[in-house]
């Protein structure tokens, strides 16, 4: 595990995976969301955002990326070249506990994985898209995804309790 890629809906602890696996694997980690928002929620052009991330994957030999981004050109470039792709399953209560849960812990806070103005909070349009990831974007991703199962490393998980003893058992 090498280059690994961690995709899943807001709220499943995409970047908590990412960085402490990072520490654990030593491997140079990258939070897609911390490129593409900008000072203040003003988001990055696409342009600039897939270079920015192609710079990255040429930098780096060893990796760890999370963050979904499907819509973007270098989403199916960086599943090509990962070696690992994890899945975060987990369904639409518990990625909407997970929002909320974060929301609490950092009310009123810019997170560490975050840029400058990026204040933690909870809108009506986040918790939709959140609440409809399962129906329109799941079944996009787990489509992409099934295309890799045979020439990489495919890791799905449906529990945060599975993730752990996986994660425990490196």
């Amino acid at each position: 595990m090498n280059r690994i890629i961690i995709l899943g809906p807001s709220g499943t602890g995409k970047t908590t995976l990412c960085r402490n696996l990072g520490k654990k694997l030593g491997l140079e980690i990258l939070h897609l969301d911390s490129v593409y928002w900008q000072k203040d929620w003003q988001n990055l052009d696409k342009q600039t955002f897939d270079l920015r991330i192609r710079k990255f994957l040429t930098k780096h030999r060893k990796f760890i990326i999370d963050g979904n981004y499907s819509n973007n050109n270098h989403f199916k470039y960086r599943l090509e070249i990962a070696d690992t792709i994890i899945f975060l399953d987990f369904g639409t209560e518990k990625a909407l506990e997970g929002i909320h849960q974060r929301a609490n812990e950092f009310k009123h806070q810019v997170r560490s994985d975050m840029a400058d103005g990026c204040i933690e909070g909870i809108d009506q349009v986040f918790l939709k898209y959140v609440a409809s990831y399962y129906k329109f974007r799941a079944k996009y991703l787990k489509a992409v995804i099934k295309q890799y199962e045979n020439k990489k490393k495919v890791i799905v998980f449906k529990t945060r309790e599975e993730l752990y003893v996986w994660y425990n058992s490196l």
